[in-house]
């Protein structure tokens, strides 16, 4: 008798029970690989950089918590409102204007105050308020806010901010510096587990040596948001070397009268070895953290 047939046959009902139960293993690893990865956004830290054109504008959601760094020029704050209200956010727990410029708190002053509750507003402490319209709409946006029971804070370095899970420092401006705006910037550092993120608004040479002495290696993060748009006034070796960032992202108009960012800045980035994201480039840049790593979001 011949049993070639009958071997064939069980070699091929072997094999197709084999792929049932493959599909049925993959089938069961997709379904919950699925179900893991609706669960896990919650968990993460998501840095949103906004691109408003030729100024900042950056959300921070953790946990249900939004922290907002600038508003991006006048003009902007429909589309930086409209952003935010995609993101989910109904709330800013925490608001911060790092400096007077209209192209990072136009969008402030001109109705994202006005658009959503906020927890605090911190900003720097001026001796000599920087005279501009659009500085009073700034100041006047907050006394609303405050009245709806905001708190306003000057930015204090050492002081420090729950936003869900993470945790937020501000940094600087360690000291004033009345003939540059720039220099006031509020600096912002955000941890979250094991990774970490920094926000320097306009912050100028003067301005980064100081942290640079005061903090040396601590000032090492994983995203670091370029200086002033990327001009050569900012992004300084010594920064960049106790910085040492893994990533850094750019907030510039294309084609903008500045010309930023500046290719003698851009040398200087570039030789970190950081991957470089670019808004004029880029538009929004999204980019995400478990605590563990940071990736940019597709």
């Amino acid at each position: 008798m011949n049993n070639k047939p009958l071997r064939k046959r069980k070699l091929n009902i072997s094999l197709i029970a084999l792929i049932l139960a493959a599909a049925i293993f993959l089938g069961a690893w997709y379904f919950y690989d699925t179900r893991l990865e609706a669960a896990l956004p919650h968990n993460y830290l998501a840095v949103h950089f906004i691109d408003v054109g030729q100024g900042d504008a950056t959300l921070i959601a953790a946990q249900g918590q939004f922290m907002l760094i600038d508003g991006g020029e006048r003009g902007n704050e429909r589309r930086v409102i409209n952003y935010l209200r995609s993101a989910g956010v109904e709330r800013l727990d925490i608001v911060v204007a790092s400096h007077p410029h209209s192209d990072h708190i136009g969008g402030l002053a001109m109705g994202i105050l006005d658009a959503f509750p906020v927890g605090v507003v911190i900003a720097p402490r001026l001796s000599a308020p920087h005279p501009t319209r659009t500085y009073e709409h700034f100041l006047e946006a907050v006394s609303r806010a405050v009245e709806q029971g905001t708190q306003a804070r000057y930015a204090q370095p050492g002081d420090v901010f729950a936003l869900g899970d993470a945790q937020v420092t501000i940094l600087g401006p360690l000291t004033e510096d009345p003939r540059n705006l720039n220099n006031n910037s509020v600096i912002v550092r955000l941890d979250y587990g094991y990774t970490s993120a920094m926000f320097t608004g306009d912050a100028e040479r003067r301005a980064e040596a100081a942290l640079a002495a005061a903090y040396g290696p601590a000032l090492r993060v994983c995203v670091l948001k370029a200086g002033h748009h990327g001009s050569n006034t900012s992004s300084t070796d010594i920064f960049l070397y106790y910085t040492a960032p893994q990533f850094i992202v750019i907030s510039c108009a294309a084609g903008n009268r500045h010309n930023h960012p500046d290719p003698r800045a851009m040398e200087r980035i570039r030789a970190t070895g950081a991957t470089i994201y670019r808004t004029d480039i880029e538009r929004d840049v999204v980019m995400l953290s478990d605590g563990v790593t940071f990736w940019r979001a597709d």
